[in-house]
């Protein structure tokens, strides 16, 4: 009589352990998934903000605050195209709606006064948009800030050329002379090379103090 053999039991390796991220990791992920729906958030705000005072404008038939502010919205449009975050057009929308509302709304001073503090503070709100748009894909300081002083130029040059397209198309009188058109391209490059400046001087402030943390840390 023979003994049964006893079955031999097959080797089972034991289950991989998955890992378990920490709270830290979790936090940074968390801030990856939140950091596009709040970009796109801001985005829809900036033009939530002129498209509501354009409105207002072709409400009251008003020309010449309806072309400004389509080309303010194109801008944005234009701005979000080539890859300016949101976080950057929110504050510049705001910035160009409050222009907007001292040109043709409640104007402190007379046109002339008007028009060029509006290309100041439309100057400066660009130059400051372009370092903040470039500086994060340039990291030359220098190049940066020629980069966004030639795009301010081109800018300016754009919105007169825009002026002038609007008062053949509707009649409209932003542009009374040449002697206007140049001396709206001075003021609006003027306010270009103080955004371009404070936003760069703000920039290497910021790389500064990210290096002295850095070292405390170490």
């Amino acid at each position: 009589m023979t003994c049964p053999r006893p079955r031999s039991t097959p080797m089972v390796d034991p289950p991989l352990a998955m890992p378990v991220p920490d709270a830290g990791t979790s936090t940074l992920l968390r801030v990856d998934v939140l950091r596009p729906r709040l970009d796109i958030l801001a985005f829809a705000l900036a033009l939530a903000v002129l498209a509501w005072l354009a409105l207002g404008f072709v409400t009251d038939r008003n020309g010449g605050a309806t072309i400004m502010s389509a080309m303010c919205l194109a801008g944005l449009v234009a701005g979000r195209i080539v890859g300016v975050p949101g976080r950057v057009l929110l504050p510049v929308a705001i910035g160009l709606a409050v222009v907007l509302w001292l040109i043709w709304i409640d104007s402190p001073v007379g046109p002339h006064k008007t028009s060029a503090f509006a290309h100041v503070v439309g100057g400066t709100l660009a130059g400051w948009g372009l370092v903040e748009a470039l500086r994060r894909r340039i990291r030359d300081p220098l190049r940066v800030a020629l980069l966004a002083l030639s795009g301010v130029v081109v800018l300016t040059l754009v919105w007169e050329l825009g002026e002038y397209v609007g008062d053949r198309l509707l009649g409209t009188s932003l542009q009374p002379s040449v002697g206007d058109s140049l001396e709206d391209v001075l003021f609006g490059t003027a306010g270009g090379l103080t955004g371009i400046a404070l936003a760069s001087v703000a920039a290497l402030s910021r790389s500064g103090d990210r290096r002295t943390t850095g070292r405390t840390a170490r």
